[in-house]
Protein backbone atom coordinates (compact mmCIF):
# COMPACT_ATOMS: atom_id res chain seq x y z
CA UNK A 1 0.00 0.00 0.00
CA UNK A 2 1.26 3.46 -0.92
CA UNK A 3 0.57 6.61 1.10
CA UNK A 4 -0.87 9.46 -1.03
CA UNK A 5 -1.05 11.91 1.91
CA UNK A 6 1.72 14.13 0.53
CA UNK A 7 0.01 14.22 -2.88
CA UNK A 8 -3.28 15.37 -1.36
CA UNK A 9 -1.45 17.96 0.76
CA UNK A 10 0.29 19.31 -2.37
CA UNK A 11 -3.03 19.55 -4.23
CA UNK A 12 -4.58 21.41 -1.29
CA UNK A 13 -1.61 23.77 -1.19
CA UNK A 14 -1.81 24.42 -4.94
CA UNK A 15 -5.58 25.01 -4.77
CA UNK A 16 -5.33 27.53 -1.92
CA UNK A 17 -2.05 29.31 -2.63
CA UNK A 18 -2.87 32.80 -3.93
CA UNK A 19 -6.63 32.11 -4.00
CA UNK A 20 -7.79 32.92 -0.45
CA UNK A 21 -8.04 36.63 0.29
CA UNK A 22 -8.97 38.91 3.16
CA UNK A 23 -9.37 42.63 2.56
CA UNK A 24 -7.99 42.18 -0.96
CA UNK A 25 -4.75 40.46 0.09
CA UNK A 26 -3.94 36.80 -0.51
CA UNK A 27 -3.21 34.82 2.64
CA UNK A 28 0.14 33.03 2.69
CA UNK A 29 -0.15 29.24 2.72
CA UNK A 30 2.36 27.16 4.67
CA UNK A 31 3.22 23.50 5.23
CA UNK A 32 5.60 24.72 7.92
CA UNK A 33 4.99 28.15 9.43
CA UNK A 34 8.29 30.07 9.29
CA UNK A 35 9.58 32.06 12.25
CA UNK A 36 9.00 35.25 10.27
CA UNK A 37 5.52 34.22 9.12
CA UNK A 38 2.96 36.92 9.66
CA UNK A 39 -0.66 36.52 10.71
CA UNK A 40 -3.11 35.92 9.04
CA UNK A 41 -2.06 32.73 7.29
CA UNK A 42 -3.21 29.26 6.26
CA UNK A 43 -1.42 26.19 7.62
CA UNK A 44 -1.79 22.76 5.94
CA UNK A 45 -0.61 19.42 7.30
CA UNK A 46 -1.36 15.71 7.03
CA UNK A 47 -3.24 14.10 9.91
CA UNK A 48 -3.95 10.49 8.98
CA UNK A 49 -4.19 7.78 6.36
CA UNK A 50 -6.76 5.25 7.44
CA UNK A 51 -7.22 2.09 5.40
CA UNK A 52 -10.99 1.92 4.93
CA UNK A 53 -11.48 -0.88 2.44
CA UNK A 54 -9.40 -3.39 0.59
CA UNK A 55 -10.47 -5.49 -2.31
CA UNK A 56 -8.58 -8.04 -4.38
CA UNK A 57 -6.98 -5.46 -6.61
CA UNK A 58 -6.84 -2.11 -4.79
CA UNK A 59 -6.29 -0.38 -1.48
CA UNK A 60 -8.73 2.36 -0.45
CA UNK A 61 -7.78 4.94 2.17
CA UNK A 62 -9.39 7.88 3.89
CA UNK A 63 -6.79 10.68 3.88
CA UNK A 64 -7.32 13.47 6.42
CA UNK A 65 -5.55 16.77 5.84
CA UNK A 66 -5.93 19.60 8.32
CA UNK A 67 -6.27 23.15 7.06
CA UNK A 68 -6.05 25.95 9.60
CA UNK A 69 -6.77 29.63 9.14
CA UNK A 70 -5.01 31.70 11.80
CA UNK A 71 -5.82 35.34 12.50
CA UNK A 72 -5.05 37.62 15.45
CA UNK A 73 -6.33 40.97 16.66
CA UNK A 74 -5.64 43.16 19.67
CA UNK A 75 -7.58 41.81 22.65
CA UNK A 76 -11.25 42.81 22.78
CA UNK A 77 -11.39 44.07 19.18
CA UNK A 78 -13.05 41.09 17.47
CA UNK A 79 -11.81 39.23 14.43
CA UNK A 80 -13.41 35.80 14.25
CA UNK A 81 -15.28 36.94 11.14
CA UNK A 82 -12.01 36.83 9.15
CA UNK A 83 -11.63 33.13 10.02
CA UNK A 84 -15.22 32.52 8.90
CA UNK A 85 -14.70 34.40 5.63
CA UNK A 86 -11.42 32.65 4.78
CA UNK A 87 -12.80 29.21 5.68
CA UNK A 88 -15.85 29.87 3.51
CA UNK A 89 -13.54 30.46 0.54
CA UNK A 90 -11.52 27.34 1.36
CA UNK A 91 -14.52 25.03 1.55
CA UNK A 92 -15.87 26.41 -1.73
CA UNK A 93 -12.56 25.53 -3.43
CA UNK A 94 -12.00 22.11 -1.84
CA UNK A 95 -15.28 20.46 -0.87
CA UNK A 96 -17.05 19.26 -3.99
CA UNK A 97 -19.65 16.76 -5.08
CA UNK A 98 -18.32 16.46 -8.61
CA UNK A 99 -14.68 17.50 -9.12
CA UNK A 100 -11.79 15.98 -7.21
CA UNK A 101 -8.03 16.08 -7.37
CA UNK A 102 -6.61 14.22 -10.34
CA UNK A 103 -3.87 11.92 -9.08
CA UNK A 104 -4.16 9.42 -11.92
CA UNK A 105 -0.57 10.05 -13.03
CA UNK A 106 0.51 8.81 -9.57
CA UNK A 107 -1.79 5.75 -9.81
CA UNK A 108 -4.47 7.04 -7.45
CA UNK A 109 -8.15 7.76 -7.94
CA UNK A 110 -9.64 10.40 -5.62
CA UNK A 111 -13.38 9.90 -5.47
CA UNK A 112 -14.59 12.38 -2.89
CA UNK A 113 -13.76 15.58 -1.02
CA UNK A 114 -15.47 15.86 2.35
CA UNK A 115 -15.79 18.50 5.05
CA UNK A 116 -15.03 16.29 8.05
CA UNK A 117 -15.84 19.18 10.39
CA UNK A 118 -14.76 22.74 11.08
CA UNK A 119 -13.73 23.78 14.58
CA UNK A 120 -13.36 27.40 15.64
CA UNK A 121 -10.90 28.12 18.45
CA UNK A 122 -10.27 31.38 20.31
CA UNK A 123 -7.21 31.94 22.51
CA UNK A 124 -6.57 35.12 24.48
CA UNK A 125 -3.15 36.22 25.63
CA UNK A 126 -2.00 39.51 27.20
CA UNK A 127 -2.02 41.48 23.96
CA UNK A 128 -3.93 39.55 21.29
CA UNK A 129 -6.84 37.28 20.66
CA UNK A 130 -5.86 34.52 18.23
CA UNK A 131 -8.63 32.97 16.18
CA UNK A 132 -8.28 29.65 14.39
CA UNK A 133 -10.64 27.91 12.00
CA UNK A 134 -9.64 24.25 11.60
CA UNK A 135 -11.00 22.12 8.73
CA UNK A 136 -10.66 18.34 8.74
CA UNK A 137 -10.55 17.78 4.97
CA UNK A 138 -11.11 14.16 4.00
CA UNK A 139 -10.47 12.44 0.69
CA UNK A 140 -11.12 8.81 -0.12
CA UNK A 141 -8.35 7.59 -2.37
CA UNK A 142 -8.03 4.34 -4.27
CA UNK A 143 -4.62 3.03 -5.22
CA UNK A 144 -4.94 1.82 -8.82
CA UNK A 145 -1.52 0.26 -9.37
Amino acid sequence: MKDPSHLIRKEVYDALNGNITLDGSALPVYNVVPDNGSIPYIYIYSVSNENTEDNKSNYISNITTRIEVVTAFPTNTGGQLDCNLAMNQITQLLVSKSSFFDLSSDNFNVYNAINGGITYITNDNNTDTVYRAVLEFESNVEQTA
